[in-house]
């Protein structure tokens, strides 16, 4: 990993989510206690079981958050994207419950923990967002283990692809749409507790009964309203952040 300038990133992390939530000011301030790092696709930004160092901005690229089994087996916890925040929960732990790893080639910021915590102690803009952060990390951990207990491999499959539709303010006035993997299909695997050869499978089932039309990355959900059936979901259950 490789230091870089991280004057060029104060736009990105003013204009994210993240900047959204706890303003330009706060931004401001954690952009002077920032590193700045560069990191090849595979480089492995911490391990489990690590100290943690501090939260990390993703300024461009694809970081997968992983939980490591026996026999080298992975799950993919959660995907962070470009403008994503991830390892806050990390800040009140003695060492990572995960290990970071890029997937593509990164640039990151990261806010050394110390500075960070101190900050945050004399922000409470910055604490409201921890807290939400924490309180959505608990909803999605609810629903990772109705899914894992609840829900066939079918099911978890359209919950994921319907959640990705969702993810676009306009998603309840359609019935059709188109949604873009955001990782590799064996990743995608590993994400929904199942082997490659279990999702292709599933995907061919859905395309035959005409619920869903794959073109390499990219799905097209023919039938949103027979997705959302089998995935057991609400008509439209609105926009949700993704946390880390």
């Amino acid at each position: 990993m490789a230091a870089t300038s991280k004057s060029q990133h104060a736009d990105q992390l003013v204009d994210s989510p993240f900047g959204g939530k706890v303003g330009p000011e706060i931004c401001k301030a954690l952009l002077e206690m920032a590193e700045s790092i560069g990191c090849e696709a595979g480089a492995t930004l911490f391990e489990e079981g690590d100290p943690p160092q501090g939260v990390y901005f993703v300024c461009e690229g694809q970081v997968k958050l992983i939980r490591s089994g026996p026999g080298y087996r992975e799950h993919i916890v959660h995907l962070a994207e470009r403008q994503a925040v991830f390892g806050e929960a990390s800040l009140f732990m003695a060492s990572h419950p995960v290990t970071a790893i890029a997937l593509k080639p990164s640039t990151l910021l990261r806010f050394p923990r110390a500075p960070f915590l101190d900050y945050m102690a004399r922000r409470p803009v910055l604490q409201g967002y921890v807290l939400e952060v924490m309180a959505c990390w608990l909803e999605q951990l609810i629903e990772k283990i109705d899914e894992l207990t609840l829900c066939d491999g079918a099911q978890r499959l359209s919950r994921y692809l319907v959640g990705l539709h969702e993810k676009n303010p306009y998603a309840g006035y359609v019935t059709a749409a188109q949604v873009e993997l955001p990782t590799r299909k064996r990743d995608l695997a590993t994400m929904l507790n199942m082997n490659q050869p279990s999702l292709s499978r599933i995907l061919r089932q859905l395309q035959d009964q005409a619920l869903i039309e794959v073109k390499g990355r990219r799905v097209v959900l023919k039938d949103l309203e027979a997705l959302r059936g089998l995935a057991r979901l609400p008509e439209f259950r609105g926009l949700r952040r993704d946390f880390a």
